[in-house]
């Protein structure tokens, strides 16, 4: 399996920013906008470190992708719940993209993204002297796409006046003075507030900053999903950990059948991002504790549908088919296409037995986790209909190993 990794971190990058900033299947394009600013503004003030500008204004709030709602409705609140959210997204948000090979000069960018020139910000009070080259960059990109979302129809004028209460403190009065300029040339204002704009501005800047070089290391690709992984998982805390669990498992039954190298990868992968859609789906509805309605359950099914998310990765379209898969059941019952026996991946028939043992193993909002031994029994009795038999009688042996 040939895939570049450089090529194929720099398209998960901003799908990772896209997911993050998804609600109710609509995204918001906080990350997307700052970046195509930010990439702006590093052009003029810091050239050199353009790139980890760009890629780290993609993922400012990722460590904030766990929170009730998108990070950007805590910073209108005052309550201490909003506070500690935002004191701690920055370090939280450090910590996943350090993981990301090729990314460590990004996760500083992060972590300082929120320190003020005047040693007032957060989360270490550093002054302009000792806040990471680029982050103060990031700090008014952020800020701006903030005060857009919230002034419109101020226009520049407004918009300009707004920020400037915090010059001097919050970032130099030479940045805002070049932030103003760069919002004055043609119809740039107008693009950044027209949300139709944001994809073809934000492929333009992506096209112009160009590639993060990844070390050529094993499985860097698999490092970067695995964060995607993380980030998925952190929406919901009763499945943390389990797309990590669930691309374990699927590996170990695809190495006892035998698979060759690459379709175990491919099987490893899916099982990393076969929930990504689930970012888009309220925390209300996966955290309810009681059954769901016919309307939250057919929005829980919609998470299946990746196709859209994943065109984003080109590079990844042949584990595509694998993840959205992964509630089709063999008998043809399953969603959302209700595809049937050897028409489903096999890939995907292997991460379906997977996901519901763990599903069923783990606690849930409305029932505690069942006992290994007894889902192992449930999976054996469902061979032939939901799950596919021939994979059954490799996958019950993995899982019994797994009592031991």
């Amino acid at each position: 399996m040939k895939i570049n990794p450089t090529k194929t971190i720099n398209q998960i990058v901003p799908l990772i920013s896209y997911v993050a900033d998804l609600q109710s299947n609509r995204g918001i394009y906080h990350g997307w906008r700052t970046a195509i600013f930010a990439a702006r503004l590093a052009e003029i003030c810091n050239p050199v470190e353009i790139k980890s500008i760009f890629y780290a204004a993609l993922l400012l709030d990722i460590g904030g992708i766990g929170l009730a709602y998108h990070i950007t409705h805590y910073l209108i609140r005052n309550d201490r719940v909003s506070q500690d959210a935002l004191l701690s997204h920055p370090i939280i948000g450090a910590q996943i993209v350090s993981n990301i090979p090729g990314l460590s000069n990004c996760a500083k960018i992060i972590l300082d993204h929120h320190e003020w020139c005047n040693g007032r910000g957060y989360p270490r009070a550093k002054n302009s002297n000792d806040i990471t080259p680029g982050a103060q960059v990031t700090r008014i990109s952020d800020t701006l796409d903030i005060a857009l979302r919230r002034r419109r129809c101020l226009g520049l004028a407004g918009l300009k006046s707004k920020l400037s209460k915090t010059v001097n403190r919050e970032y130099s009065e030479k940045l805002l003075q070049q932030a103003f300029e760069i919002l004055r040339g043609g119809n740039f204002f107008k693009k950044m507030i027209d949300r139709g704009s944001i994809p073809t501005l934000f492929k333009e800047a992506h096209a112009a900053v160009g590639s993060i070089r990844i070390p050529a290391r094993i499985d860097a690709i698999g490092g970067a999903l695995r964060v995607i992984a993380e980030i998925t998982d952190m929406k919901h805390p009763y499945t943390y950990g389990h797309s990590l669990r669930v691309s374990r498992y699927a590996m170990s039954i695809a190495l006892a059948m035998k698979l060759e190298h690459d379709q175990v990868t491919k099987i490893k992968w899916a099982g990393l991002i076969h929930d990504i859609g689930k970012i888009s789906v309220s925390r209300k509805i996966l955290d309810k504790p009681n059954k769901l309605t016919g309307s939250e359950y057919r929005k829980v099914q919609e998470h299946v549908k990746i196709s859209g998310i994943m065109k984003l990765a080109p590079s990844l379209q042949e584990i595509a088919p694998i993840a959205a898969g992964h509630h089709e059941y063999f008998d043809g019952s399953g969603y959302p296409m209700g595809t049937a026996g050897m028409d489903i991946p096999l890939g995907a028939r292997i991460i379906t037995i997977c996901d519901a043992y763990d599903a069923m193993t783990s606690n849930r909002p409305y029932r505690g986790g069942i006992c290994p031994k007894e889902v192992c029994q449930k999976i054996q009795k469902l061979a032939g209909s939901q799950f596919d038999p021939e994979i059954v009688k490799f996958a019950l042996p993995v899982f019994r190993s797994l009592e031991l």
